[in-house]
């Protein structure tokens, strides 16, 4: 019989020491999700004051959608991964915002990445194609929708990518590699925060039929950015 090799068990223990216990889904209340829309708002927020975002805050007014993950987790020994959860609000041509649409986002990598780190991080999108992608169960980064990393390296290639991803992030990663990941609806944690047993990212993000009063300061910070 072949051994499990003593330092793979060695990542895969030091991979799931670097996620901190997440309640399972029946534990998750309208008061987690609400606390996560308003750390959302708190996320947004520092990336308007981050002196690298300039393109950022420039571009808002542009933007479908902004996916903003509030905390993404990143791990690594030998074998890494990142992981978050998010709230997705799409922007109409009248520069209207929706109430938010929450979603899971998780990517995996393999090489020599020592450390652990936790940031937050934006993923800004640019055209109707990358925001259509958000309508599916689930689709992945790079493959289905094109994305590029800001705020460096943009220039003149904004034209060529469906979304952006910025980062802040605390800790031995400079960055965080989002090509590749996926991203998948969570329709329990949209039916708890409004309260309905059929809630669609269509119906929040553009057919605007669900709302919720307690993402109005989030709506409110975003509409001001994109004046």
């Amino acid at each position: 019989m072949q051994k499990f090799p003593v330092s793979l068990a060695l990542a895969v223990l030091f991979l799931f020491a670097a996620f901190p216990a997440v309640p399972s889904q029946a534990q998750v209340t309208q008061e987690d999700l609400a606390q996560r829309v308003t750390k959302a708002q708190f996320a947004f927020r520092d990336f308007q004051r981050d002196a690298r975002m300039t393109w950022f805050r420039q571009n808002v007014r542009y933007a479908k959608g902004l996916l903003i993950m509030p905390v993404l987790l990143k791990g690594g020994f030998f074998v890494g991964g990142s992981g978050g959860k998010g709230v997705l609000l799409a922007q109409d041509s009248a520069g209207t915002w929706s109430h938010p649409a929450f979603y899971d986002v998780a990517s995996g990598s393999f090489g020599l990445q020592f450390g652990a780190a936790g940031g937050q991080v934006i993923l800004m999108i640019m055209t109707e194609r990358g925001l259509r992608r958000f309508l599916r169960d689930k689709f992945q980064l790079g493959a289905e929708a094109s994305i590029g990393m800001g705020p460096e390296g943009i220039g003149a290639k904004a034209e060529i990518f469906d979304i952006f991803s910025f980062a802040r992030i605390q800790g031995l990663f400079a960055g965080v590699a989002i090509e590749g990941g996926v991203v998948a609806i969570n329709r329990a944690d949209n039916q708890t925060y409004y309260g309905q047993p059929k809630v669609s990212p269509r119906d929040i993000l553009l057919r605007r039929k669900f709302k919720n009063e307690q993402a109005d300061p989030l709506i409110k910070i975003l509409t001001e950015a994109s004046r």
